[in-house]
């Protein structure tokens, strides 16, 4: 008999309680996720339904867990006192993470059940620095000005709902920062043709010529996925990009970026 998906992460306490250790959060939480996939499209949904994103902090390790990717990422320092945007906050748990060393995070976020993860476990924490906006970035309206945008595995979403060319969706995130601010990428797959479909980021030498454009590259480097299931996650290519008005220009070569897993 195959193995049922959600048993292959190391945490796999899904809704049919299968496991009945659950804390009282991880019943709420994943109540929440119960009723998206009986009422969420199936073809928006990441991972089958379980928790795209993780946060050891609850005990819920999803398909990519916060802290395993934060530590590759080596941006905390970034994030300290900051004002952050996220889009595509998903579960929020990227949020969370963000919220306990930023002045404040904003998580933008089309799932409405996914919202009402994000929104919980904010509460959970008592974490009064961290809003939850219904909607995508493509319509997301604000005044304010944010010290550091988010944009990790996002520029086209399985929705589709992102899909507005990406210089484009750059020039929307320079218009959410101050001066000097950050934008914190994740590529989808960059080992694919680069011929536009979606999640296909084997184009990212144009890419990130046309992020140089508005942002100085200070550094970038591979980080692994943590589950290795074919589809279902991949090793990516993330970048730590400082807006500027005069750029400095990048040698960027995709076959040597995708060798590069250090800073």
């Amino acid at each position: 008999m195959a193995i049922p998906y959600y048993r292959k992460f190391p945490v796999y306490d899904f809704w049919n309680g299968l496991f009945k250790g659950k804390t009282l959060i991880q019943r709420k939480l994943f109540g929440h996720l119960k009723e998206q996939v009986r009422s969420w499209p199936k073809e928006k949904q990441y991972t089958h339904g379980y928790f795209y994103q993780g946060l050891e902090e609850l005990g819920i390790t999803g398909g990519k867990p916060t802290g395993f990717r934060f530590k590759q990422y080596d941006v905390d320092q970034v994030l300290q006192g900051a004002d952050v945007l996220d889009i595509g906050s998903n579960a929020g748990f990227v949020a969370v993470y963000c919220a306990w060393r930023a002045k404040s995070v904003t998580a933008v976020e089309l799932n409405p059940y996914l919202n009402r993860v994000a929104r919980d476990t904010a509460k959970h924490f008592k974490l009064g620095n961290m809003e939850v906006v219904d909607g995508d970035f493509s319509t997301y309206q604000s005044d304010r000005k944010y010290d550091v945008v988010l944009s990790l595995s996002n520029h086209h979403t399985i929705d589709g709902n992102l899909d507005m060319g990406f210089e484009n969706y750059i020039k929307r995130i320079v218009s959410f920062l101050r001066p000097g601010g950050h934008l914190l990428f994740e590529s989808h797959n960059v080992f694919a043709e680069g011929k536009g479909g979606m999640g296909d980021d084997g184009d990212m030498e144009q890419k990130v010529a046309t992020m140089n454009k508005y942002f100085t590259i200070e550094r970038y480097r591979m980080v692994n996925c943590f589950l290795k299931h074919g589809i279902e996650d991949l090793d990516k290519l993330f970048i730590v990009a400082r807006l500027s008005d005069s750029p400095e220009p990048v040698d960027f070569k995709l076959p040597e970026a995708i060798k590069k897993y250090a800073y």
